[in-house]
C-alpha cells in the first residue's frame, strides 16, 4: 500500500469504497470506533488544517495496523500544500493518506508528484459541467436556480466541486484548440470565484451568476 493517494472524480464512489475496505481491514462496523482512522471534510483546507494533520501524523498507531487519514477536500491553499510536502514525501511508516477531490487541477505539481492519482470511472456529476457550458445565459441561470439555489441542502463544497468541474471541462477543450483570450479570462475567473467560495460568508448566487455571464459558450 502506497503512503499517499489522490482519488479524483465522484467522491461518493471513493467514500463508499474506502468505508467498505477499511471496515474489512479493521474488522469493525463503525469507522468511528477506531482511533487510527481520521476522516475529515473541508470546503477549504488551509495552513492550520495542514499543521493539525502533521501533528496527527506524528502520533503512534493505537491498534498496530497503521493509521489512515482520509481528507475530503474541495479546495486547498498553496500554503497548506507546501506545508504538507515533507509529510507526503517522508511519512511515518504506518501512515497512509487518501485525499478525495473532484479534480487534480486544484493541487500544485510538487504535491501531485508525491501522490498516486486514481480517477473513478463512475462520475455522473461531471456531465453537469459540460451541459452548463453549452447553455445560453437564460438556461444557465435556470440551471443554477434548479441545481444549487432551490435546494437548501446543497453545501458550499458541492458548489466548489462544480466550479472545479467547469475548470476541468474548459481545460480539456483548450488542450485540443489553441487558447483564446475568452478562455484565458474564463480560467482566471474560475480561479477567482473558487477563492471567493472559500469564504463562508460569500454569496453562492452572485458567484454562480457571475460565472454564467463570464464563461464562454462551448459548442
Amino acid at each position: 500500500l502506497h503512503h499517499a493517494y489522490l482519488l479524483t472524480g465522484d467522491r461518493a464512489y471513493w467514500r463508499d469504497f474506502l468505508e467498505s475496505e477499511l471496515k474489512k481491514y479493521f474488522k469493525i462496523d463503525n469507522l468511528t470506533a477506531s482511533p487510527d482512522i481520521w476522516w475529515q471534510s473541508y470546503d477549504s483546507f488551509g495552513i492550520k488544517d495542514g499543521h493539525l494533520l502533521i501533528e496527527k501524523e506524528a502520533r503512534s498507531s493505537f491498534g498496530g495496523k497503521g493509521r489512515f487519514f482520509i481528507l475530503e477536500i474541495s479546495s486547498i491553499t498553496p500554503e497548506a500544500q507546501n506545508a504538507l510536502l515533507k509529510t507526503f514525501e517522508e511519512p511515518a511508516p504506518d501512515a497512509h493518506f487518501f485525499i478525495l477531490a473532484r479534480s487534480a487541477e486544484i493541487f500544485l505539481p510538487t504535491l501531485k508528484s508525491r501522490l498516486i492519482i486514481l480517477t473513478s470511472q463512475q462520475d455522473s456529476k461531471k456531465a453537469e459541467s459540460g451541459k452548463f457550458l453549452k447553455l445560453d445565459l437564460p438556461d444557465r441561470l435556470e440551471f443554477i436556480q434548479k441545481e444549487f439555489l432551490k435546494d437548501k441542502n446543497k453545501t458550499k463544497s458541492e458548489i466548489i466541486d462544480f466550479v472545479n468541474d467547469l475548470e476541468l471541462a474548459l481545460r480539456q477543450k483548450i488542450k485540443i484548440n489553441k487558447i483564446t483570450k475568452d478562455e484565458e479570462l474564463a480560467l482566471h475567473e474560475l480561479e477567482k470565484c473558487r477563492r471567493y467560495l472559500e469564504n463562508p460568508r460569500s454569496s453562492n448566487r452572485l458567484i454562480l451568476e457571475h460565472l454564467a455571464l463570464i464563461l464562454p459558450i462551448m459548442n
